[in-house]
């Protein structure tokens, strides 16, 4: 399965399969997510104030859309150690979850 996450250099999100880059994609869906964050990666950013990828979505690529009741995910280091809703809530898994070309992610429980 692959790993996504943002790419703020490229304005894109990459996609990763086993620690190798194997693409950057504007806009993709996955389903049977899981958000994996390294709680050392988020003490070292915090510590240092460097970028580093830290944190993705781990699932199997999909076909579908932006499915209909689906709620916004974030993930900022300095403020979780994880994925969270937009009440604040943490977030460890979703059904299925896009991701779309401005750099957000909207996700099924």
């Amino acid at each position: 399965m692959p790993d996504v996450y943002r790419n703020l250099t490229r304005a894109c999100w990459s996609v990763r399969v086993k620690n190798r880059v194997v693409g950057h994609v504007p806009a993709l869906v996955l389903r049977d997510v899981a958000f994996i964050v390294s709680l050392p990666g988020v003490r070292r950013i915090r510590l240092r104030q460097a970028r580093e990828v830290i944190a993705y979505a781990r699932g199997v690529p999909s076909e579908s859309g932006l499915p209909n009741g689906a709620l916004q995910v974030r993930f900022c280091p300095y403020r979780s150690t994880d994925f969270t809703l937009p009440d604040g809530s943490p977030i460890r898994a979703a059904a299925v979850a896009s991701f779309l070309p401005d750099g957000s992610c909207w996700a099924v429980l």
